[in-house]
């Protein structure tokens, strides 16, 4: 397990829209869909994953990063899409 730290649009806790726009949320990385970790459609800086909600369900994380960044912060070495 590795806990990393990004800016989010979505809360971990509530799958809820962040007020204000974004803030720094940690994500438990044994809780990331790693199948789902894609870039955002039209950026280069910004990605998206599934997640295993706190309460139970999946959220949808949408997060200011770039899938390479997001990896090499949990120490993936490799990622099967």
């Amino acid at each position: 397990m590795a806990l990393i730290r990004l800016h989010t649009t979505t809360n971990p806790s509530t799958g809820t829209s962040v007020v204000g726009g974004s803030a720094l949320f940690v994500y438990n990385t044994d809780q990331i869909n790693w199948l789902t970790l894609a870039s955002k459609t039209g950026t280069q800086s910004s990605s998206t994953f599934d997640y295993q909600l706190i309460g139970g369900g999946i959220g949808k994380a949408a997060v200011k990063g770039t899938v390479a960044s997001i990896q090499t912060a949990a120490g993936a070495a490799t990622v099967v899409a």
